[in-house]
């Protein structure tokens, strides 16, 4: 889990780096039309991946179940159905493609008119590769079923460097749009034909086939994969609707300053959450075989490992938030400022107390109750935003969404989470929270007073006082914070791997 979870940061870095570059390379080498028109494409195919309807998650446990129970036979009648769904999917998305290339002109606005017809053709080709690409990409749910995190990680950076290469390639020999939208399309299929090589070689028993199809599967898949779906889009609502309720009930113009400050919140979750990509099919694995034991220490040591990862990184930034956004982004906005830090304790909290027990709780069959939850919350935050907004501005939309967090973590996450792993609160509190919380506490009042003496002027002073913050809060945490055992395998970890 701790190498799959290194990965899964290498890709991240990796992603974040190809992407500055790319950027660059396209804002510099299209015309404004054409990088509008690249980003349109993006931002409307990637709605597809609402067609999933928490299938993925579905394909995620049956495989890391089956490992244990063996039922192949059962297996293989899942796979094949929910992969036909997806062939299904893929004529809704190629149904959508053909109807709004027809309309394009009628939609948008264009500069020039005369390269309509080009826009429509590169519209159905990329729309047309989306729903080939699109029923494919079920293998990458299956190597995470494996808990083959790291190979797929290892895939997906091999062809991303790849379609870097290609992309510069095409747009500095005039190609363009129509280039880089083959390039995409062919980059996709190759990637996820890559997947399905190394599923089928890692499951010799994996067969998709028409005569595998079962009407019964895909009633008995769909009744845990619409719950996990309706989890997906509830959280989806939660983050992407506090714009629209600025926009109508208070001013557009302040969408910008609310965007920036929870787009530092999602990135510090980004970052935070990368070993969760291991828990789902840890989890059902375990759940499968009945290892409620293992299962609980499971629990413990992910809610401590996230709460170590999530308290690194939200204490310098929370405490030099200010001249952070100030150097980013020339943002002094005072409210603008306190969004960011509410959104980033909202953001803590779900990672520390709420994000290893809602996968766990989900792949334990729990998942009727995270869906509830998950309305509730959706709901709640809706109302509080559109209620607080009117007496506290973008800082109560920001309210909105951190009373319900709050909420359901004490009255729902935590207690559920203990009842399903057998542990006390005061076990919970002494294996898990401790040490995160006093470690923690001591090095935000280091932070802190470093704060109330120094003001970074510029981006490598604060670099300079984020490194000494994280190195200070690693060695305390490495000199109290761990285990005898633990550190005694670190170290064996470390000599081996430089050896």
């Amino acid at each position: 889990m701790i190498v799959n979870t290194l990965s899964n940061y290498i890709k991240l870095f990796l992603g974040i780096f190809i992407t500055v570059f790319m950027t660059r390379l396209l804002f510099l080498g299209l015309t404004r039309e054409e990088y509008g028109i690249w980003a349109l494409l993006w931002s409307i195919f990637g709605y597809s991946l609402l067609l999933d309807f928490g299938f993925g998650a579905a394909i995620q446990k049956v495989t890391s179940q089956t490992l244990v129970n063996k039922d192949w036979n059962n297996y293989n009648r899942v796979v094949s159905t929910v992969f036909f769904n997806y062939l299904g999917m893929s004529l809704i998305v190629t149904a959508v493609t053909v109807l709004l290339a027809r309309n394009l002109d009628n939609l948008f606005h264009f500069s020039n008119p005369s390269l309509i017809p080009y826009y429509q053709k590169i519209f159905i080709l990329f729309g047309l590769g989306t729903a080939v690409v699109f029923p494919f990409g079920f293998f990458v749910e299956v190597l995470r079923g494996l808990h083959k995190i790291q190979l797929r990680n290892n895939i997906q950076m091999v062809f991303k460097v790849l379609n870097f290469l290609l992309i510069y390639f095409v747009v500095k020999m005039g190609f363009a749009l129509f280039g880089m939208t083959v390039v995409t399309i062919v980059i996709s299929l190759l990637t996820n034909a890559t997947m399905a090589f190394f599923a089928y070689r890692n499951l010799p028993s994996l067969k998709i086939s028409p005569r595998n199809y079962d009407f019964k599967q895909l009633k008995s898949v769909m009744a845990f994969s619409i719950f996990a779906y309706v989890i997906t889009f509830s959280n989806l609502i939660i983050y992407q609707t506090d714009q629209l309720v600025i926009s109508l009930f208070a001013s557009v113009s302040l969408v910008a300053v609310y965007q920036i400050s929870s787009k530092l919140a999602l990135t510090f979750k980004g970052f935070s959450t990368q070993f969760l990509d291991n828990l789902t099919p840890v989890a059902a694995t375990l759940f499968a075989s009945k290892q409620e034991n293992k299962l609980a220490k499971i629990f413990v040591e992910s809610d401590r490992l996230l709460g170590f990862i999530a308290t690194m990184l939200f204490i310098p930034i929370v405490v030099f938030v200010r001249p952070l956004l100030n150097i980013w982004l020339e943002l002094n906005d005072p409210d603008g400022i306190r969004v960011a830090i509410i959104l980033m304790v909202s953001i803590y909290i779900i990672v520390s107390f709420r994000s290893s027990s809602a996968k766990i709780l989900l792949m334990g069959d729990k998942y009727r109750n995270l869906s509830i939850v998950a309305i509730i919350e959706c709901a709640a935050n809706l109302g509080l935003s559109i209620y607080l907004i009117r007496y506290f501005g973008i800082v109560g939309v920001a309210i909105g969404t951190l009373v319900p967090n709050v909420i359901m973590a004490v009255v729902f996450n935590i207690p559920v989470g203990l009842k399903f792993a057998g542990l006390s609160f005061k076990d919970y509190f002494n294996l898990s929270l401790k040490n995160n919380l006093f470690i923690g506490g001591v090095t935000f009042l280091v932070a802190y007073g470093l704060r109330m003496i120094y003001t970074p002027a510029n981006f490598f002073q604060l670099l300079a006082l984020f490194s000494f913050i994280t190195l200070f809060y690693l060695v305390i945490y490495y000199k109290f914070g761990t285990y005898g055992w633990e550190k005694k395998q670190l170290k064996s970890y470390l000599t081996s791997k430089f050896k």
